[in-house]
């Protein structure tokens, strides 16, 4: 059996909007799961909770088979380190090159020379798997939108993370670009037992390989269902007929 990194009991969010509630889910280590649920069922929300950007009201947290409510600061903050999150539309640094996007949080965070970590062998294995190569000391605010996309998956990836939370993998890439992250996500699950949680609207996640999915309906997680109810799959429809 799989060693569990991230347990979720009888969880439910602090947001004063909208909160998550009913939350149980055990990821084991290489594991990949994908969180299906229509635009506002909360999955993007689940993603925050986990990554600690919003809090838990009730229930257990728990990464690595720690709980972090029991926890120092410094020692959620030690295990968090090994969660990377990639949402839709994330933060970057128009300022800097890509490069200096994803070396600077591995150098702030390791003392690691920055130099150092820019002339890696992985950075440009990551670079070119993700067809970034080319734009490597190019500002990021030159880029375009499937470029940054891009970068910020290969920052989270540079960073060696244990878990990747992955919004939405397919919003505003091409298929070719599509079926290279898969490419990738596959080569880190088997080299590192990269465990991967990532959500989509519609259950169609070809190319990225799930080993189960879980959904989500009404900002909660449907126990059991392994697709969307009846009626969000009509609500669906209708939202995306021409």
């Amino acid at each position: 059996m799989r060693r569990a990194v991230l347990e979720l009991e009888n969880a439910a969010s602090a947001a004063a909007e909208r909160p998550l509630f009913d939350l149980d889910l055990t990821l084991g280590e290489g594991d990949a799961v994908v969180v299906l649920g229509l635009p506002g069922a909360g999955k993007t929300s689940l993603l925050r909770m986990i990554a600690g950007l919003d809090a838990l009201s009730t229930g257990v947290l728990r990464l690595f088979g720690e709980d972090l409510a029991t926890l120092s600061f410094a020692a959620a903050r030690s295990l968090r380190d090994r969660v990377a999150v990639v949402f839709e539309r994330g933060g970057i640094w128009a300022n800097r090159t890509t490069t200096e996007n994803l070396v600077l949080p591995v150098a702030y965070r390791t003392n690691v020379p920055i130099d150092a970590l820019a002339a890696s062998p992985r950075l440009r294995e990551i670079l070119d798997a993700l067809g970034l190569g080319d734009v490597s000391d190019r500002p990021t605010a030159a880029l375009d939108d499937s470029e940054r996309r891009r970068v910020l998956l290969a920052r989270a990836l540079f960073a060696e993370p244990e878990i990747l939370l992955f919004d939405e993998p397919q919003s505003g890439l091409s298929r070719a670009h599509q079926r290279a992250i898969a490419s990738l996500l596959e080569v880190e699950r088997r080299q590192r037992a990269l465990t991967i949680l990532f959500t989509d609207n519609d259950g169609r996640v070809e190319p990225y390989e799930a080993d189960r999915p879980i959904v989500m309906h009404e900002r909660r997680i449907v126990p059991g269902a392994v697709r969307l109810p009846e009626r969000a799959m009509t609500e669906l429809k209708r939202e995306t007929a021409p």
